[in-house]
């Protein structure tokens, strides 16, 4: 027995020290993996926040967009109404001359205007 003691003793020591560097390794770990959940948790609150933030920001931008689309809807209508009035106006306007220039009197007036504007 003697003469295995050395060795008994340093697989004694081997272990320990095995099993030390194993305990200590393992704590590191574990306290290194708690560091980095903590990290990629701050992380990750913070990428949410920033796309709350661009989120919103889009909102605005479709809000703005939709309200400029309406203006110029609103203003496109309107123009659209005045053209429409406007040719009714002169729609008008034409028919009632041709009517007059349809009349006997009326072509008289014109053709004797047109004779005293020549002499002038």
């Amino acid at each position: 027995m003697e003469k295995f003691l050395p060795y008994i003793v340093t697989v004694i020591t081997t272990i320990v020290s095995g099993l030390l560097a194993y305990f200590s390794a393992t704590r590191k770990t574990k306290s290194d993996l708690v560091a980095l959940k903590e990290s990629n948790r701050l992380e990750i609150e913070k990428l949410m926040s920033q796309h709350k933030l661009d989120l919103e920001a889009l909102e605005r931008k479709h809000e703005m967009e939709k309200e400029k689309m309406q203006l110029e809807h609103a203003h496109k209508i309107e123009l659209l109404q005045k053209e429409a009035e406007s040719a009714m106006g002169s729609n008008l306007l034409n028919s009632a001359v041709a009517e007059m220039m349809k009349m006997p009197e009326m072509r008289q007036e014109m053709s004797n205007a047109f004779k005293n504007k020549k002499k002038r």
